[in-house]
C-alpha cells in the first residue's frame, strides 16, 4: 500500500504490462472507460518529455448502476483509477486506488449503505485480482526465459 492506494512493481516491459493489465481488467468483468497517455499529453500540451505513464479509469457497470440508483452524486467516485509507469530499471509500477474511495473506508458510510459497501468490497477484490494477474504475468515471463 502507498498513500495513494495499492502499488506493485512488476518485472515486465511497459507495453507488455499494459497489455496484461487491459486483459486482466476485462477478465475481471471491469470496463476501461478512459485511458490517458500522460507522456503524450505532456508532449503535446507542454512540449515536455516524460517517462511512459498511462492512467486508466475502470469500472463495473453493475456497481455504477447500483451506486447511482442510491446517490446520483456518487458518480464522482465510481471509476477506479489505475496508473502504470515505467521505472528506470525497465520494470513497471502499477498503482490502484480503491473502488469508491474514500467512502469505502468510512465506517459510517458502510452502516448507512451496507449493500453498496459490499459491492465496493467485491470491486476491491476484482482490482486485487487484476494486480495479482500482473504479478503472475511477470513471474511466468521470468520462468519462461529462454535457456542459454
Amino acid at each position: 500500500m502507498s498513500d495513494y492506494g495499492r502499488r506493485i512493481v512488476v518485472d515486465l516491459p511497459f507495453e507488455e504490462a499494459v497489455a496484461v493489465l487491459r486483459r486482466a481488467v476485462r477478465d475481471q468483468g471491469l470496463d476501461v472507460i478512459a485511458r490517458v497517455d500522460v507522456r503524450d499529453r505532456f508532449r503535446r500540451e507542454l512540449a515536455h518529455d516524460f517517462r511512459r505513464y498511462v492512467l486508466f479509469e475502470v469500472w463495473s457497470p453493475e456497481l455504477a448502476l447500483e451506486a447511482l440508483r442510491q446517490d446520483l452524486d456518487a458518480g464522482t467516485i465510481l471509476p477506479t483509477t489505475l496508473v502504470m509507469y515505467e521505472l528506470a530499471d525497465g520494470e513497471t509500477a502499477v498503482s490502484a486506488r480503491e473502488p469508491l474511495f474514500p467512502l469505502a473506508a468510512h465506517a459510517g458510510w458502510r452502516q448507512h449503505a451496507p449493500a453498496l459497501a459490499t459491492m465496493a468490497d467485491h470491486e476491491a477484490e476484482r482490482v486485487a485480482r487484476v494486480l495479482a494477474t500482473l504479478t503472475r504475468g511477470a513471474s511466468l515471463r521470468q520462468g519462461a526465459a529462454p535457456a542459454a
